[in-house]
């Protein structure tokens, strides 16, 4: 039986989701909120109607009771989080999966009842481990960075007078500076790096090193915020 995969939002996150899943046997229709998404995902060839995210009966007409997933895939995370709560409040069965790219929303679109979150912070954090794991995609990943893009990566050695000096890591929103933490040096368990994505929690003191990933006018910024 082809599956039926309702896709709210057609910007960065809905595009990727449904580029993917042309690739498979499903029916697919698209609902979006602005004129360029409209353009956009008919240019592309795809079931596109327009729908009020704010209007219950707009959603329900989706076809939400019907589809065998819904995926939330507003660029904005908190469109997604209230979008989450509508369906979830419209059919109580629905099979929800939505985007995030906040740690934040994503304890929250958890805890609204969605089945799974896929977190692209973590995501981001989690292949960055896998390539930089394995010495050739490593090489590459860097000339990747250096020469097709802005992003770079960057230590920075906490100082005393740090403002996150003495914070669990958990506790730091990077995602707000647009940058990602991939791991650190935390001297109180050796001088060795540890991968974010280890799930150890990591409070942070002087000396100790944060790795991090964006571009380097964000992880500036985040450096000048620290220390000022």
């Amino acid at each position: 039986m082809v599956e039926k995969i309702v896709v709210f939002g057609y910007g960065k996150f809905g595009r990727s989701v449904c580029a993917k899943l042309k690739e498979i046997d499903c029916f697919l229709k698209v609902k979006v909120a602005t004129q360029e998404n409209f353009d956009a995902a008919k240019e592309d060839g795809l079931d596109v109607e327009f729908f009020n995210i704010y209007s219950d009966k707009s959603i329900e007409e989706a076809g939400i009771k019907s589809a065998s997933k819904v995926v939330c895939a507003m660029d904005d995370n908190h469109e997604n989080l209230f979008l989450a709560l509508s369906i979830r409040e419209i059919c109580e069965n629905a099979y929800i999966m939505a985007l995030s790219n906040s740690i934040n929303v994503t304890g929250k679109l958890k805890m609204a009842g969605v089945n799974r979150v896929i977190d692209m912070y973590n995501l981001s954090g989690l292949m960055i481990k896998n390539i930089l794991t394995k010495p050739v995609a490593s090489e590459f990943l860097q000339g990747f960075i250096n020469h097709s893009h802005s992003y770079i990566f960057k230590e920075y050695q906490v100082e005393y007078n740090s403002k996150f000096r003495g914070r669990m890591v958990d506790e730091i929103d990077f995602e707000k500076f647009d940058i990602i933490f991939v791991g650190m040096v935390d001297l109180e368990k050796g001088k060795h790096f540890i991968f974010y994505t280890s799930g150890q929690e990591h409070k942070i003191d002087t000396n100790d090193t944060l790795i991090l990933v964006g571009e380097e006018e964000n992880i500036n910024r985040f450096i000048e915020f620290c220390e000022a």
